[in-house]
């Protein structure tokens, strides 16, 4: 493996090609393979969200250990938020980015399918009553490529919505103290 002089963040294009090739291979019974790719696809989406995130904030801190700092609860509050599925705290005054992400259809589909993916990603990595097949892993694949295909475009961040989107993740992390972890 090449040497590097800093950290490489997570490629989240790499993650879903590597979920691709898991339900590819024959899996075992319990579908491991396919419980394996569902957690792979939301990580894409998940790390996806936090480079753009961290790339807007104004902390000054470096941005891979900005990245390292967001929790899921932050990623999914945010698609909650979005769909109208839950409220934000007022002491993060998000408000006038509320209005620009909830508008912005693209990112109305991409808090969609965080909701989506989350959920499934806890059912692969948690419950052991659900059951994962090729076309139901298959299907979670392509919507965490759809999404992190938006998210990653140049004109996800230049547009209203977009930005909105990833300064409402980043006011997060600017309203919790650093952990010292």
């Amino acid at each position: 493996m090449p040497e590097s002089d800093g950290p490489l963040p997570i490629n989240p294009s790499a993650l879903i090609h590597h979920a691709r090739s898991r339900i590819e291979a024959p899996s075992d019974r319990w579908g491991t393979n396919y419980r394996r790719a569902v957690s792979d696809v939301y990580f894409a989406l998940f790390h996806a969200l936090t480079l753009g995130a961290a790339s807007l904030s104004e902390s000054g801190a470096d941005q891979y250990e900005l990245t390292r700092r967001f929790e899921h609860r932050d990623i999914r509050n945010v698609a909650l938020w979005v769909t109208d599925a839950g409220t934000p705290p007022s002491s993060l005054r998000l408000e006038p980015m509320m209005a620009s992400a909830k508008a912005d259809p693209q990112v109305r589909g991409v808090a969609m399918a965080i909701r989506r993916l989350h959920s499934k990603r806890e059912d692969a990595d948690y419950n052991h009553a659900v059951r994962f097949t090729w076309s139901s892993a298959l299907e979670l694949i392509d919507i965490a490529e759809e999404a992190v295909a938006i998210v990653t475009a140049p004109a996800f961040g230049a547009s209203d919505g977009g930005r909105a989107f990833l300064r409402m993740l980043a006011a997060q992390l600017e309203a919790r103290p650093p952990s010292d972890a």
